[in-house]
């Protein structure tokens, strides 16, 4: 029985799916617009904050090119010129490398002002050793550790009762000691570890020194006295008296190994 063969039934590949609207941009979704946001808050512990851009200034450049310079170079005949260009940015040294024009160390520019969430009087102010951390004492008896490089402030201390009228680094940057206006001394490790604190002085003590063995340290106290301590032991070994009436008028608070 003959059969008719007739051609193959046409197979169509498009694809049977239903209309599609075309698709926005990527930076126009709102997922995406969604995404960034949070990409911009950032958690302090406390609450979500919206990221902030900080203007920061960096020193280690300037190192980094003087210590190079210092392979070949033996004095300042054989520094180069730095021109008042933006050419010469590269070549911008540390004051210690262009001891030969003091002017480069006076400090003309305006920078920053920072401010304390309490607003209160800040007594004394002190470099870490490193160079990229301030640390300020305020009446309130609270340490502000800042950071050097942006501005912000990193951690706040509650480190004394009374305001805090001294800070001093050691000599071999290991230990900070700092005195209030009760007569109260305390250690401090680099980690602002607080390890010892005694009270040297009955009434506010002004400013404090290391000697350059950092075995001893002085004291100097409204009271009129000079105290050298032992450092190691804590223990008082000399008193200098002044009379009090000559000499709170022409002191001016300050004492240096």
């Amino acid at each position: 029985m003959a059969t008719e063969i007739g051609s193959p039934p046409r197979f169509f590949h498009m694809p049977r799916f239903q209309h599609q609207a075309p698709r926005q941009l990527f930076y126009k979704r709102p997922d995406f617009a969604q995404q960034q946001a949070m990409q911009q808050l950032t958690f302090d512990g406390k609450r979500m904050r919206k990221a902030v851009n900080r203007k920061t200034i960096d020193y280690n450049p300037s190192v980094i090119k003087y210590l190079e310079n210092r392979i070949w170079q033996r004095d300042q005949r054989d520094m180069r010129a730095v021109q008042p260009d933006a050419g010469y940015y590269n070549d911008l040294v540390p004051p210690i490398g262009m001891l030969n024009n003091p002017m480069n160390a006076v400090t003309t520019k305006f920078v920053r002002t920072s401010t304390n969430k309490v607003k209160c009087p800040v007594f004394v102010v002190r470099w870490t050793p490193e160079g990229r951390r301030l640390v300020t004492g305020a009446s309130s008896g609270e340490f502000t550790l800042w950071n050097g490089l942006t501005f912000n402030f990193e951690t706040i201390l509650q480190a004394h009762d009374s305001p805090v009228r001294a800070m001093t680094w050691s000599h071999n940057d290991m230990w900070m000691l700092t005195a209030d206006h009760g007569g109260y001394v305390k250690y401090w490790q680099s980690n602002m570890n607080n390890v010892k604190m005694f009270q040297a002085h009955k009434e506010a003590i002004r400013e404090a020194s290391f000697s350059p063995t950092d075995n001893k340290f002085a004291t100097c106290s409204d009271d009129g006295t000079v105290r050298i301590w032992d450092f190691l032991r804590c223990h008082e070994e000399r008193i200098l008296r002044g009379e009090k009436k000559t000499l709170l008028p022409s002191h001016t608070g300050e004492i240096r190994w």
